[in-house]
């Protein structure tokens, strides 16, 4: 089967794009890539290493999250999302469109990203299968269960789910539904479900041990499973200094806040040295900005390392709630503390503490170095909360979230 797979975003966002194709090209399928990257993340190398074509589209962006975040004024991340689509997806939205048509003019089947409804538009008027591709089971409407964000009251089901069809349809549908008209495509009534879900087959790279499916989920979603890569792919190890810190006591604690640290650097690094110090533990502080490897004290500072190689390391995490870094800790067994920045971060951060693999979350513009490091204690000492995470951590490294996707892609396409 040829498989086109066109993202646009973060690492977050595109990393388990990446995964997806290197299964289906695994499983003697012929993937290709088409990705537009905001943080400067470049996919070349690994895309060359699994063996899958891949099309950056545009070659180069003028402005990028990092940029952005750092020119910006304000704490309030709505307007940076505002202008990162402003500035990083607007202007190019004719670009990432031609790109999504030769896609379509090359595969059987075609794979968007939640955030790429322009793929859907290729895909209409070239008359080619398509399949979304999302990481929150959240937004697909249940008469048994209500949208994120809502108490579990039956009786608010139903007007909870017309009240997120309408803030969805102010965020999506005014954009798309000229561009979809610009096309001669049919008119959009609804981002949700017209613009945001295939009427053949959604797919959800989500673990079902994390997000439970409700009763009456449709048979064209499908909650997949986390999609990650063989730990193999990615060749890490850690280096000399990093290996002393880690054999030089207990277990520590990673603190790492992923792509979101940008909106707030400084912010973001002052809170998690002082969460650490005040909470008394061995740390490894992950930040890309303003650090170079090494140790300072009980603190070692990290710029980067792959989550599959370093979580076995250690002990608990303090992260963002994004939807890959939930999934990877959990999956290693480890509890968490989740200080979410935007509201799906926080979505995920209530799904890991409703399951009791986390502390009460706590948002990272209200966090304080004393709150924070309270959390951090907790985790390290509830052994009910350690053994919890342990057990989940074991059914989720059961699954395969790419093998489950490929096989609903075969059989949803047979032909």
């Amino acid at each position: 089967m040829r498989v086109g797979i066109q993202g646009w975003g973060s690492e977050g966002d595109l990393r388990p794009l990446v995964a997806l194709a290197a299964r289906l090209k695994r499983d003697g399928h012929a993937p290709h890539l088409v990705l537009t990257s905001i943080d400067g993340t470049d996919y070349t190398r690994l895309c060359d290493t699994l063996g899958v074509p891949l099309t950056v589209t545009p070659r180069e962006l003028a402005v990028s999250l990092p940029s952005l975040a750092k020119e910006g004024t304000s704490s309030d991340p709505s307007k940076l999302s505002r202008a990162l689509l402003d500035q990083a997806f607007f202007p190019y939205l004719e670009e990432m469109y031609a790109a999504a048509v030769q896609l379509c003019e090359r595969s059987d089947v075609v794979v968007g990203h939640l955030s790429c409804w322009y793929v859907k538009a290729a895909a209409l008027v070239t008359d080619t299968p398509f399949v979304s591709l999302h990481y929150h089971p959240g937004l697909v409407p249940s008469r048994h269960q209500p949208p994120p964000g809502l108490p579990p009251w039956g009786w608010l089901n139903r007007p909870g789910w017309a009240l997120l069809r309408a803030v969805l349809d102010l965020a999506f549908r005014k954009p798309a539904a000229a561009f979809f008209a610009s096309k001669g495509l049919p008119r959009i009534r609804h981002a949700l479900p017209d613009l945001l879900f295939s009427d053949q087959l959604n797919l959800f790279a989500a673990s079902p041990v994390l997000c439970p499916p409700p009763r009456d989920l449709a048979p064209i979603h499908a909650i997949c499973g986390a999609f990650s890569m063989e730990a193999e792919v990615t060749q890490w190890e850690p280096s000399a200094d990093l290996r002393a810190f880690l054999d030089g006591g207990d277990k520590p604690v990673l603190l790492s806040l992923g792509t979101m640290e940008h909106l707030a650097p400084t912010q973001a690094r002052e809170l998690l040295i002082a969460s650490a110090r005040e909470a008394k533990v061995r740390a490894v502080i992950q930040t890309k900005r303003g650090a170079p490897e090494g140790q300072d004290g009980n603190l070692y500072f990290l710029p980067w390392a792959p989550h599959d190689r370093l979580l076995p390391l250690l002990s608990a995490v303090v992260h963002h709630g994004g939807a890959g870094t939930s999934h990877a800790v959990l999956r290693a067994g480890l509890p968490a503390v989740i200080l979410p920045f935007i509201f799906e971060q926080a979505m995920w951060a209530n799904q890991v503490h409703r399951v009791g693999a986390a502390a009460k979350p706590l948002s990272f513009w209200k966090a304080k170095p004393m709150h924070v490091a309270a959390r951090i204690r907790q985790t390290l000492e509830l052994e009910g909360l350690r053994q919890h995470a342990r057990t989940l951590g074991a059914a989720m490294a059961m699954e395969d979230g790419t093998g489950v996707a490929v096989a609903r892609l075969l059989s949803a396409f047979p032909e």
